[in-house]
């Protein structure tokens, strides 16, 4: 388990290699730094590899949480659904999760490139009192381009750094032993 915890390390910090999971999605070369994001939609892919692109519209949708979060200097009050909520959508089942779900990780892919791994666990609001959304407002306001449209915002983190912005993808991606 290890090992797979350490490749699931590695892939995260490893420039994007999957394939693009929209036509319109930028490529990030070494030369060019994507400064805004023109994908509109976000893919998530299941532990079995379904894959389910939602909108605006389908997150708008959802049950909303605000959360009041600093980002570089910057506070603002960001609204979207919890993650959990939205993963939901791939056959992750609610909240309270189970102890075989305790060992799944999450890869976020941004439209720049930038990856950031969460455990599944640290979005279930029956084991971490701070939230983790995906964020489409900023202020009430949707948010620009260069920050959305969808973000992942997890609340009580000091530093931003697991607070993805222009989110495209989240994988799910379990890493356990399976149970008998």
């Amino acid at each position: 388990m290890a090992a797979l915890l350490s490749l699931v390390v590695l892939a995260a910090c490893s420039p994007v290699a999957t394939a693009q999971p929209d036509a319109e999605q930028p490529s990030a070369s070494a030369t060019e730094r994507i400064e805004t994001n023109t994908i509109q939609t976000l893919t998530l892919i299941g532990a079995g590899g379904e894959e389910v692109v939602l909108t605006r519209q389908d997150l708008a949708a959802l049950p909303r949480e605000q959360v009041t979060f600093s980002r570089h200097e910057d506070t603002s009050v960001y609204e979207g659904p919890l993650l959990l909520d939205v993963l939901a959508r791939v056959g992750v089942p609610a909240s309270p999760l189970r102890k075989d779900q305790q060992a799944t990780a999450l890869l976020i892919t941004a439209a720049d490139g930038y990856q950031v791994v969460l455990g599944l666990a640290e979005t279930d609001p029956a084991t971490r009192a701070d939230r983790i959304i995906i964020a489409d407002t900023d202020d009430g306001e949707p948010l620009s381009p260069q920050t959305g449209p969808f973000m992942v915002v997890a609340e009580g983190d000091v530093r931003a750094a697991r607070s993805a912005r222009m989110a495209v993808s989240i994988r799910v991606i379990p890493l356990g032993e399976p149970q008998a």
